[in-house]
């Protein structure tokens, strides 16, 4: 294959971001509590599986039960609608069924972080002696070029593991953090590659799930998430499963939705947004037609055994994503930013705990500067309020993770005979 300047261009571009993926910091970690988790871990799960998922009653002491989860399914009406394997037709149990399923029915989150916080062989995350998550991402590694950070000898990424154990992130003495990521980014950038005004507004909402609703006639104008709950959560499910590329019969067996109800809702999605819905189709005729997608920047999308059909359906949307977030660190690091790691379509960044602000601006003005090369001036929105700040000597703060943590806190200071670090912690919040 000939070397073209856009293909010198893009691998120029490729170096550039591997050099600031060399710079990063890495998150870093309260190693006192880390270490105490792990010397106790057998402990901390027992206590975890009695006092904390009785609800669900899916373990047997610190072991998972298929038979108490296929009760459990039974008894939320998901028997039918959990995955299976082929051969042996055990519920599946593999990080994309949950996040599927997660995704299609939210209130499944909680159980699904305890599942696999009682089910790792140990709390093996990577803590090299500077108290740094230091470890590999995987830069480039889905075929989406997404980071695929996983397991090395190190042990594995704190947000690759259930959101409470971020709160295992802390600042060094002086230090703080700040979490941003953008809003919603592969709706918006979908929204705006297609030219769909329709999805565009639902995103500018901030709650592009109720805005479907909204527009479909379900709900009133005005409607919000607090007003109709169950009308956003059914909206929200159909549309990361048609995100999914699933099909209407298949979103009615996975939920459990009457195939009418899912038939009409696919109807209206394809009506309210139909230029988006148009502009899918065509990357897949584009795809079968040239043997390949591409994107602004270059990263290409080959015919192969790989590649499923969903992938082509979100192919230009993940990628941009992808190439969204590789210049936008690339411009923090310019801009002088210390950046511990990026998280998906996030960033995790460092400061002083007096010029925090001052690097979440210039963070800031790198993600906008990226989002508008590749949507042709179109800036996405970007989440980073007080919430997402942690400051010395305040730990990493998930609010889907919480509750779990709270719990393991209060098993590790039930500890006998050991003296936890979360201790003096806790007394002084109920101070």
């Amino acid at each position: 294959m000939p070397v073209t300047p856009r293909c010198l261009r893009s691998a120029l571009l490729h170096g550039e971001y591997m050099k600031a993926d060399a710079s990063y910091s890495f998150a870093p970690l309260d190693v006192a509590g880390l270490r105490f988790l792990q010397e106790h871990w057998d402990k901390l799960r027992l206590g975890l599986a009695g006092n904390s998922i009785s609800d669900c009653d899916i373990f047997s002491g610190h072991h998972f039960n298929y038979g108490k989860f296929e009760s459990f399914l039974q008894h939320h009406g998901l028997e039918k609608a959990w995955p299976r394997t082929e051969k042996s037709c055990v519920p599946c149990l593999d990080k994309d069924t949950w996040e599927m399923m997660c995704g299609l029915r939210p209130e499944l989150e909680t159980v699904h972080q305890l599942y696999k916080t009682m089910t790792m062989p140990g709390l093996n995350v990577a803590c090299d002696p500077d108290g740094r998550n230091r470890m590999l991402l995987g830069a480039f590694g889905a075929i989406t070029s997404r980071n695929t950070p996983g397991n090395d000898d190190r042990g594995r990424f704190i947000f690759g593991l259930p959101k409470c154990w971020r709160f295992l992130i802390k600042p060094p003495e002086g230090r703080a953090l700040a979490y941003i990521d953008w809003s919603c980014q592969e709706y918006g950038i979908a929204a705006v590659l297609s030219g769909d005004e329709n999805m565009l507004r639902s995103y500018e909402t901030g709650d592009p799930y109720i805005k479907f609703a909204i527009l479909a006639g379900a709900t009133p104008e005005g409607a919000t998430k607090d007003t109709h709950p169950a009308m956003r959560k059914l909206y929200k499910s159909a549309t990361l499963a048609i995100g999914y590329g699933q099909g209407s019969r298949a979103f009615s067996e996975k939920t459990g939705v009457n195939q009418a109800i899912a038939e009409s809702i696919f109807r209206q999605y394809q009506r309210v947004y139909s230029r988006f819905w148009r502009w899918r189709d065509e990357q897949v005729d584009r795809y079968a037609i040239n043997l390949q997608l591409e994107t602004k920047l270059g990263w290409t999308l080959h015919r192969g055994v790989r590649v499923k059909q969903t992938t082509v359906l979100n192919f230009t949307a993940q990628t941009t994503g992808a190439e969204m977030l590789r210049l936008a660190v690339i411009e923090m690091m310019h801009a002088g930013v210390q950046v511990c790691c990026p998280v998906h379509d996030a960033v995790l960044i460092e400061a002083p705990v007096d010029g925090i602000e001052s690097a979440i601006r210039r963070a800031r003005v790198a993600m906008d500067t990226a989002s508008a090369l590749l949507l042709d001036g179109y800036v996405l929105r970007i989440e980073c309020s007080d919430k997402d700040i942690t400051r010395d000597p305040a730990r990493f703060f998930d609010k889907d993770g919480k509750e779990t943590w709270d719990k393991i806190v209060n098993v590790a200071n039930g500890i006998k005979g050991h003296e936890s670090p979360f201790a003096t912690e806790t007394k002084n919040e109920q101070v």
